[in-house]
């Protein structure tokens, strides 16, 4: 795991890690806790994180984690085996984030990290370097985007690469393609599960054959209708080339995702992280065509 990598787990979770209670003075236990369910969340959850494990493996062995309630009442002595532990790692975790937020690219508009799948080859690594070329390097550098990419960096752990694209209109058009890419491979892997499906009710080969050509009909439309509605919000010309190249970008950033890279924003601005997909909840995205329609209007 990576800077980059424990930076996100810990925005994500910080705020569930409180230990709230109130002392009532003159009572047998004392000291009365609230919100231990979403305490107990946030701690499963950086789990993983490193510098901090000795801590977390104490609490886990505590009453806190031998109970679901939300909130309880413990003496002194209870208290003692947790609050200790807690504020340690809430002291880790603030430092964890400034160590990340004094980096160069940390929140940088025009930088996107790109997680790169597993690789084992120098072959590999071509492919995949010849890909991202294609996917965000060429559309980026169009004259109506003004972008230009730099590799500023890579982070150790998962190969993550630091990339500058050059403006914040690039950062918005890789966002668009990685949303159509996901929505693209969810499209993918539906029709994938009806065709097994089919398979199992003993269909003629000629009606399963129908149904996979009807298939790659609809996602050779669905990649058309994706590609020009981003050529219309990000470009000034609605060029055929254009179309195509973003035909390219999106396909081949599907592909890369299903191999598990990940391409995410710098900026932890609400309105640009809401451009990117969340790759671990791919089955609820939907089509951003409807909102790009609108907003042209």
């Amino acid at each position: 795991m990576n800077l980059i990598e424990i930076a996100n787990l810990i925005r994500n979770n910080i705020q569930n890690i409180k230990y709230e209670y109130k002392y009532l003075s003159g009572e047998q236990n004392p000291y009365y806790l609230q919100g231990l369910g979403r305490l107990r969340l946030g701690l499963r959850n950086i789990k993983n994180i490193p510098y901090i494990q000795d801590e977390l493996d104490k609490i886990e062995s505590t009453w806190l984690f031998k109970s679901d309630a939300d909130e309880t009442r413990v003496d002194y002595s209870k208290n003692s085996e947790v609050e200790p532990y807690i504020k340690k790692i809430q002291t880790g975790l603030e430092y964890l984030l400034r160590v990340y937020n004094s980096s160069n690219y940390a929140n940088s508009e025009d930088v996107i990290y790109i997680r790169l799948p597993e690789l084992h080859s120098f072959e590999e690594l071509a492919r995949t370097a010849n890909d991202l070329r294609k996917s965000i390097e060429i559309p980026v550098q169009l004259d109506d985007i003004g972008g230009d990419v730099e590799i500023v960096s890579a982070e150790t752990g998962s190969i993550w690469l630091i990339v500058s694209v050059g403006s914040i209109a690039a950062i918005n058009l890789v966002g668009s393609l990685c949303w159509a890419a996901m929505v693209l491979r969810k499209k993918h892997l539906e029709a994938k599960i009806f065709e097994q499906h089919l398979k199992t009710l003993e269909l003629k080969n000629s009606a399963i054959e129908d149904f996979i050509m009807a298939q790659k009909s609809q996602l050779s439309n669905i990649l058309a209708n994706e590609a020009e509605a981003i050529s219309n919000k990000h470009y000034n010309r609605n060029e055929p080339e254009n179309i195509e190249r973003l035909k390219l970008s999106i396909n081949t950033i599907a592909d890369l995702i299903e191999k598990g890279t990940q391409i995410l924003p710098a900026s932890k601005d609400s309105d640009t992280q809401k451009l990117f997909p969340d790759y671990n909840k791919g089955s609820l995205i939907e089509s951003s065509i409807k909102q790009i329609m609108g907003s042209s209007i």
